[in-house]
């Protein structure tokens, strides 16, 4: 019998993904400067991992054409996100993702089940507005 040689999970230490999320606050807070205004009401930042950006689309039939000019655009918006905020990234990722929620300004209900449900059919309405889903 081979002896098991698959690794254990490694400890994170607390705080280590602290300046990628510092950078992707950044990030949120000046999307519209960064990708234009086009981009920026069907794109937004997901995350920033090992100084890779992951951009999230919406709109499916989008993320193909993205991904081509992607490589094209990259070093504008990498050089504008350096100037403007400091961030040296390195690439640039294009993912899928769910619409940005509408806020809504209705009082907090204290029970977290009915606020669970009310965010699941905001998010479902969203979805058949975007034609994503059908009613």
């Amino acid at each position: 019998m081979k002896p098991d040689h698959r690794r254990a999970p490694r400890l994170v230490p607390l705080g280590a993904r602290l300046p990628d999320q510092k950078a992707l606050a950044r990030l949120r807070q000046a999307w519209s400067f960064v990708v234009g205004p086009a981009l920026a009401d069907r794109t937004r930042p997901l995350r920033v991992e090992r100084n890779v950006l992951v951009m999230g689309c919406w709109e499916l039939a989008r993320i193909a054409p993205l991904r081509e000019a992607a490589a094209a655009v990259w070093p504008q918006i990498r050089d504008r996100i350096h100037r403007a905020l400091g961030l040296r990234l390195t690439g640039l990722q294009i993912a899928p993702c769910d619409p940005p929620m509408e806020t809504t300004d209705l009082p907090e209900d204290p029970d977290p089940l009915r606020r669970t449900l009310r965010l699941l059919e905001a998010r479902r309405k969203e979805r058949i507005r975007l034609g994503l889903e059908k009613e």
